[in-house]
């Protein structure tokens, strides 16, 4: 082939869900068009209030004061629709998110269907805010919501306008053996001409043509750019004459090129640094398994660099760009600064993926890609470039069949970038990289899998201090039993949470909670098992319906068991289960697992033991925590509530059987948990606080960046059942933390005291509904300080006895720290014994019941 361009015409496949076509660089914007705008210095000009709001305007300033819950005003207006723009410059004293709502001609009546919101910042600061929609015919009404409840907004101007792009985008590049294919689109109706290459050509309304470029080769590190002009003439199209041109660079990197090296041996590999300053790579074992490649960029070019100095690393100056690399054991340390944005070090593992994760947004099995539609399929899905607030914890990594390779850095408010298969270049690599002006990371070669990144950036950085306590313990007790004695109870009982649409019943969790918290158990003619996210079963014990709580967990297990496939899996059919590769998961077998352990761990059943360490077995199988909430979570994604049963069973196999292995899965499903927790902190409440999983309700509703404390509740309680045997991490200070958070987050007063609120925005601060009793919070409370919530067990190989108080065995005889003048009842053995009164806590064991 010549080295003329040759140019195709392109036909797009359909989006696979599970690799969807991504584009790294979109379209330029290009000034908006203002379509109407609101300065208030005539007036409220127009709007409304319609709901819970008092409008009035002076000294060219809108007030809006909120007298209630959900206030809003609107305004009628008649605009074309397409890409818009809602903007305002406000400051806000009240609480929760902003939203907007709109309708059109064609659709008249409000609804979520056309509604964004966005976070307000109630500290009384003038700050500007934009809110992006599309709408479909003309645009007739707009609504603001400013906020959720009462309290004063202040707007100086709003704004309405119509979002532009530049006409052309390179959509992708595509690199074969000889050649880099750049696939440009033109987004106009109308045919446009363009120059690439100092070659024009046509390209159709809404179509799009490859242009290709010859591969060289010829260098280790190789920039392929290509930069598109659109054609046009000052008189006829003067718009289109001053556009600039649309870019985009592929790097490409070629291993076993030859170049001028710097080699520096490390701890299991080498790195060769390019003198140039361009790249480095990592050889393990005479095979290239890693690249830093570039090692810096700024907007896809190459700073010309020299090497200045070669003592204790390298560095590099030239350009307004100083580089600085050093290897220390197994890790490879890069500092950047540069006097305009950056990206780097652009960090590329080679060979087939096993798992991948950037903490907060990806958690990547065997093959899987990133940004994929399998987790969330609203545009939320991309994800290459997450919002910094979004990453829990500072670090990306890959595994691949060749070598693992992570890093970590130490500036939140850099942009990580991360992409697998490489889309930034067209490349079958793994892509991790940072972006700013002042970049700092550390990279990590070896050969461990992914939980074990996890751990060496946690050792890194070390587990943050624990963050201020809202409250006292006698504080927090009070403000938990005005809970239970506040909206959440009826006169049948309690709720799980506190709205009316969660039924009521005499729940068992919630009489234990108050029985602990009191010492009296409140009068209930029956009890319902469940009621919190953790098993209080205690009330059993001390109101003599031991033998039900039996009966009732008996039939539980024995259902499990049933349900139990002969390779000791579990398996879910459901609608939830649409993508996911196979019908089965780390959480659809944790739970059972769990269950059936927890149950021979305080009965000593021999056959719940024997099935759940068949599920523990099937249960190594699987590398990524996944599909603990199919009620309405995918199964495929991500989720902290999968390593917290996990967590939970394997301690749990472990205390019955001794088996070391069990252990150590516990352990890699414990840390396999740490990323779904904020490490680091950028207001008040964040800290230790718990995005649940990496996707969305019903693949729309995104969690990402959104705690759920409840979840990381039940995790961080697994993590007490842990923390005894593995002191790896400190794992109670990692539980206390999220336990802390979690009681941030509880309503402080009013109405609502004491509950839980289902999830927490950062940016606002807010609660947002549903309300949920705290019972599980009081329990992880107890289980930190040492204080039994539910069940104590003790054994000595011939006996074992669960007693709702601290219990040891010595001598053929239990003892147990039980309240003077208080009958209740213990398990011996999975027996149910009475203890009266006198007894004094005293039980002999010699003979079985």
């Amino acid at each position: 082939m010549s080295n003329l361009l040759a140019v195709f015409c392109i036909l797009l496949g359909a989006d696979d869900p599970a690799r969807p076509e991504i584009n790294p660089f979109p379209r330029q914007p290009l000034p908006e068009a203002i379509l109407a705008e609101w300065k208030f210095d005539q007036g409220i000009e127009g709007w409304k209030a319609q709901h819970a709001c008092e409008l009035s305007a002076a000294g060219g300033v809108l007030k809006v004061r909120n007298t209630g819950f959900d206030p809003y005003f609107n305004r009628p207006v008649k605009v074309p629709g397409g890409e818009l723009v809602l903007r305002l410059r406000a400051r806000a004293r009240a609480t929760g998110l902003g939203e907007i709502f709109w309708t059109t001609d064609q659709s008249p009546a409000h609804g979520p269907d056309k509604a964004r919101s966005f976070s307000l910042v109630h500290d009384g600061q003038w700050r500007e805010y934009a809110v992006e929609f599309s709408v479909r015919g003309t645009l007739t009404d707009l609504r603001i919501d400013p906020g959720t409840d009462e309290g004063l907004v202040e707007i100086e101007w709003i704004r309405l306008a119509r979002r532009r792009w530049h006409p052309l985008s390179i959509e992708k590049a595509e690199v074969g053996p000889r050649t880099v294919r750049f696939l440009v689109k033109n987004h106009e109706e109308a045919p446009l001409r363009i120059t690439a290459f100092g070659q024009s050509h046509a390209i159709e309304g809404g179509g799009s043509i490859a242009i290709e470029r010859p591969v060289l080769g010829k260098t280790p590190l190789e920039a392929v750019r290509a930069e598109i002009t659109v054609q046009g003439d000052e008189t006829h199209q003067p718009d289109l004459s001053q556009l600039k041109p649309v870019a985009r660079t592929a790097f490409l990197f070629h291993p076993d090129a030859d170049g001028d090296f710097v080699e520096i041996p490390a701890s299991g590999f080498v790195l060769e640094v390019a003198r140039d300053g361009s790249a480095a790579r990592v050889r393990q074992g005479g095979r290239v398994v890693a690249a830093l490649a570039p090692l810096a960029h700024r907007n896809g070019r190459l700073p010309a660099l020299k090497l200045v100095s070669e003592k204790a690393g390298l560095r590099f100056e030239g350009e307004g760009v100083s580089l600085a690399i050093a290897v220390r054991g197994k890790e490879i340390g890069v500092a950047i600064a540069s006097e305009t944005e950056c990206e780097g070090p652009v960090v590329r593992a080679f060979g087939a993926l096993k798992q991948g994760l950037l903490a907060g947004v990806e958690y990547l099995g065997a093959g899987e890609a990133s940004s994929s539609k399998l987790d969330i399929e609203t545009e939320e899905h991309i994800r290459f470039a997450p919002d910094p607030l979004h990453v829990t914890m500072p670090l990306m990594s890959f595994v691949t069949d060749a070598a693992t390779v992570a890093m970590t850095w130490e500036d939140m408010d850099l942009q990580p970038l991360y992409a697998t298969p490489n889309f930034f270049d067209g490349t079958p690599d793994h892509r991790m990289a940072l972006r700013g002006k002042k970049i700092a990371a550390t990279i990590r070669i070896d050969g461990a899998p992914v939980e074990e990144t996890i751990a060496w950036a946690v050792g890194k950085h070390g587990l943050p201090p624990l963050p201020p306590a809202p409250r006292t313990p006698e504080q927090q007790w009070d403000i938990c039993l005005k809970a239970l004695h506040g909206p959440l109870k009826t006169e049948a009982a309690w709720g799980h949470c506190a709205e009316p649409n969660w039924g009521r019943a005499p729940y068992a969790d919630m009489a234990s909670t108050i029985w602990r918290l009191t010492g009296k158990a409140p009068d209930l003619p029956k009890l319902v098992p469940g009621g919190a996210h953790v098993e209080n079963a205690s009330i059993y014990f001390v109101t003599g319906r031991a033998a039900e709580w039996k009966q009732s967990r008996h039939a539980q297990v024995q259902a499990h068991i049933r349900a139990q496939q002969p390779d000791g899996s579990y398996r879910y059919d459901g609608p939830m289960r649409r993508g996911h590769f196979e019908n089965t998961a780390s959480g659809i077998c944790a739970h059972p697992a769990k269950l059936m352990l927890d149950y021979a761990w305080l009965t000593g059943d021999q056959e719940a033991l024997a099935a759940g360490c068949r599920t523990l077995d099937y249960m190594k199988r699987f590398d990524v925590p996944r599909g603990a909430q199919t009620w309405e979570v995918p199964l495929h994604t991500p989720d902290q509530l999968a390593s917290a049963n996990s967590v939970w069973a394997y301690v749990r196999g472990y205390q019955l059987t001794g088996k070391k292995e069990y252990l150590a899965e516990a352990r890699r499903w414990a840390l396999s948990g740490i990323p779904f927790t904020y490490l680091w902190s950028r207001y008040p409440i964040m800290l230790y606080s718990t995005p649940p999983v990496f996707g969305a309700t019903h693949w729309r509703h995104n969690w990402i960046g959104l705690p759920v404390q409840w979840v990381g509740g039940v995790y961080a309680y697994a993590l007490t059942i842990l923390a005894p045997y593995d002191h790896s991490v400190d794992w109670n200070h990692l539980a206390r933390g999220i336990l802390i958070s979690a009681e941030q987050q509880q309503y402080p007063d009013g109405e609502w005291i004491g509950l839980l609120p289902d999830s927490f925005a950062l940016k606002s601060q807010t609660r947002i509904p549903a309300r949920i009793n705290p019972c599980a919070l009081v329990s992880l409370r107890m289980a930190l300080d040492g204080q039994v919530d539910s069940l104590a067990v003790a054994g000595d190989g011939s006996h074992r006895v669960a007693a709702p108080f601290p219990v040891t065995l010595r001598d053929g005889k239990a003892y147990i720290q039980s309240p003077k003048g208080l009958g209740y009842e213990i398990l011996v053995n999975g027996q149910v014994v009475q203890v009266p009164a006198e007894a004094g806590g005293v039980v002999p064991l010699g003979a079985r019941p």
